[in-house]
């Protein structure tokens, strides 16, 4: 194509060749894309690409062109890739996996921004996967190749589908059970991404398409929750069950909401964070308060030093409470009953249920951290009369 001047040939798929090439007319280096397609799909070829021109987000890579002459081709944003342990990594399909945490969620965050932005203009890409999500130098993803998977879907071969086996949802594979594909498709892929990046896995893998394929629309088989992998993604198990159900309906009804249950997710971490610190310092004050007490030469100085045991007591067992540290939860609630009277009924009720906990290793309610507010409250109240 003499509009341009070749750069370097990138890479070439089950779909298409890839060069980086220059405009001739501005010098404007540009992703060349010349897809294999045949008279059959080359009549949807630029039906299926022109929604792709109306997408305009820094986690899209942008169409400039595409046209079927000289040859059917797409011109694109030419994105450079990224550096990491002294390699290139051009896309999300070459990172090595698992990524540590925070690199995981600014990729996932990026990828579902673009997806917001597209599905807010009734665009569905339903053929993402690592492959298609473009890096940058600062490992910024970029979503690529909109509108191409009902092209694959119509040419022939298994080699190309319109979408990836692993990660297919089960309304790719199976549309008279699970109906067809639609804005909740790309959940499910948006969820086997973000899986794979926490874990290194998919989560429904096997050494045949047959043996994915079954693992997929089987309702009864179950991803194995990220926690199996590493205990410390236990608090992503639950957005697992809803990014990755078989039933559309039971999965998030919008990227949005997936977003908003990981920043709820972060809001939770940072609290935890924070009382983490919180626990520390008042179980440093605890020692000083309990020593300062023993050491008491007046009732004025007994007194006074009673309540600021009661009162860092009373904000520990809240701050273990919140935490779900049931152990140290229950010690300390047990060393409140030297500082009450008036509420010991109360207090021997709330140890008994934190005990039960404990046996059955049930996490600590909202309602019973709420009750136990209360109760510090009360003994906070009764030694301050005293």
């Amino acid at each position: 194509m003499d509009r341009y001047e070749p750069l370097e040939f990138l890479g070439e798929g089950g779909f298409a060749k890839v060069f980086k090439v220059k405009r001739k007319k501005d010098g404007k280096t540009v992703a060349l894309k010349i897809p294999r397609i045949d008279e059959k799909t080359s009549k949807t070829f630029l039906r299926e690409v022109s929604t792709w021109f109306q997408l305009n987000h820094p986690n899209v890579v942008k169409l400039y062109d595409a046209d079927i002459l000289p040859v059917p081709h797409l011109e694109m944003e030419f994105v450079e890739g990224a550096e990491v342990d002294g390699k290139l990594v051009r896309t999300l399909e070459e990172l090595p996996k698992p990524v540590d945490e925070k690199t995981a969620l600014g990729l996932i965050k990026g990828i579902a921004e673009g997806l917001k932005h597209a599905h807010s203009k009734g665009i569905v890409h339903r053929d993402l996967k690592p492959g298609n999500i473009l890096l940058k130098a600062n490992l910024t993803p970029k979503i690529t190749d909109w509108g191409l998977a009902k092209i694959g879907t119509m040419s022939s071969g298994r080699s190309v589908m319109g979408y990836t086996p692993l990660y297919a949802a089960p309304e790719h594979l199976m549309p008279s059970r699970f109906g067809s594909t639609d804005h909740r498709t790309d959940v499910w892929q948006l969820g086997t991404i973000f899986y794979e990046l926490l874990t290194g896995r998919v989560p429904f893998e096997g050494y045949t398409y047959e043996e994915v394929f079954g693992k997929i629309t089987d309702e009864n088989y179950r991803h194995k929750p990220p926690s199996d992998f590493n205990p410390a993604l236990a608090k992503y198990d639950g957005l697992f069950e809803k990014l990755l159900a078989k039933r559309k309906e039971d999965r998030y009804g919008s990227v949005e909401e997936f977003l908003e249950d990981l920043e709820k997710l972060r809001e939770s971490e940072r609290r935890r964070e924070e009382l983490e610190s919180q626990v520390d310092e008042l179980k440093k004050t605890l020692t000083r308060s309990v020593e300062a007490l023993k050491k008491s030469r007046s009732a004025d100085e007994t007194l006074k030093n009673r309540r600021l045991v009661v009162e860092t007591l009373g904000r520990l067992a809240l701050a273990y409470a919140e935490l779900n540290r049931k152990a140290e939860l229950l010690n300390t609630l047990n060393d409140l009953k030297f500082y009450t009277v008036q509420n010991i009924n109360d207090l021997t009720k709330a140890i008994t249920i934190v005990e039960t906990l404990l046996r059955e290793n049930l996490p600590v309610e909202k309602d019973f951290v709420e009750r136990l507010k209360v109760l510090v409250h009360n003994i906070k109240r009764e030694n301050e009369a005293n």
